[in-house]
Formats: C-alpha cells, structure tokens, sequence
C-alpha cells in the first residue's frame, strides 16, 4: 500500500518508538511525503478507535464434567463468537471498508489521490463514529437487560425467603400455644387435687 521507503520507520514513528534525532527526520518526512502522511493519520485514527471501545470481562458459566464431550473446537468457538456479536462485526465491517478505500485510494493517479483521501477519511471517521455508537448502545442495552434479570431474580428469591420465615414462625407459634395448652391443663388438673387435700 504504501510504497515509501520509510514506510516501517512510520509505525515505529506512530507508536512513539523513535529516537528523538531520528523522530525529528521523520517529521521532516512526513511534511514532505504524502502517503506517508495519509498512513499516519490513518494508524492514528485505527488507534484511537481501539482507545474508545470498552474492555468487557466474558461472563463464566458453571462447568459440568460432561462438557468435555459436547465442547466445540476452538476454531469453531472463535467463528460462533465473533459472527453472533453485532458489536464486533460492526467493528470488523468498519476496518474492513476504510482498508478497502485506502487500499484503491493508493492505486489511483495523484490528483485524484487527495480528493478521495479527504472523502474516504470523513467517510471512514463517520462509519466508525457510527460502529462506535452502536456498540456502546448494544453494551449498554445488555446492562440493563441483565440488571432487569438479576433484581427480578432477587425479588423473587426473597419473596420466597419471607414466605419461608413467615411459615415458620407460624408453625414456632402453634408449637407455643400447644406447649401453654399442655401446661394450662396441667395447671387445671393439679389445682382440684390441692385443694381436696387442704
């Protein structure tokens, strides 16, 4: 793609890897070559896109030990987790479009290059702009989903538990009054005998 001499001084350059006598000649380059320059700033937005997507921890799951017979390979896991997330196909969709542009933008003539390279950049910054929301969006709806899940999930194990406290408190207050039953009769039965006797 880029047919510079200096192209792999470039990332280097980009990821702050330079000397700094050797950083300055590369300015100076940058300034005066325009692939190199369309290249920077594409590596840089590349970058900064990454920057903006949130790590997410993967949710584990309980493992049983005949999982081991059911699990897929890894190659097929790799394939189902990445084609059934919208967020990174979005993504995925995204890089793939802004290499295709850039890639036809090197093979055209000069002055058409810098026409297409202006477009395709505001093209590629709005599509990953877009990708970008839409992750967030789809992240954020799954929050929610899962908070709505675990307080349901909540409220229900603990209307079970205060129905579970209340029967047995009950069946603790039957056992009392049986008990002050008992002694009441007893009471009731000692108190003719002593008095006969008086």
């Amino acid at each position: 793609m880029n047919t510079c001499e200096r192209s792999e001084l470039l990332r280097d350059y980009a990821f702050d890897e330079l000397p700094a006598p050797e950083r300055a000649t590369m300015e100076r380059h940058i300034a005066a070559c325009e692939s190199c320059d369309s290249e920077l700033r594409a590596i840089q937005l590349t970058t900064a896109t990454l920057r903006a997507i949130p790590d997410r921890e993967v949710p584990q799951r309980i493992a049983f030990v005949s999982d081991k017979i059911f699990e897929p390979s890894p190659v097929a896991r790799f394939f189902r987790s990445f084609f059934t997330s919208g967020a990174q196909l979005g993504f995925a969709s995204a890089c793939l479009l802004a290499g295709a542009i850039v890639f036809s933008a090197m093979h055209r003539p000069s002055e058409v290059r810098t026409v297409i390279a202006t477009s395709a950049n505001q093209d590629v910054s709005q599509q990953i702009n877009q990708a970008v929301k839409k992750a967030v969006a789809q992240i954020r709806e799954e929050d929610f989903r899962l908070t709505q899940t675990s307080l349901a999930s909540a409220e229900v194990r603990h209307r079970n538990e205060h129905k579970a406290l209340v029967i047995a408190m009950q069946e603790t207050v039957d056992v009392m009054q049986k008990r002050m039953g008992a002694y009441t009769s007893l009471a009731s039965l000692e108190t003719p005998v002593n008095g006969g006797g008086q």
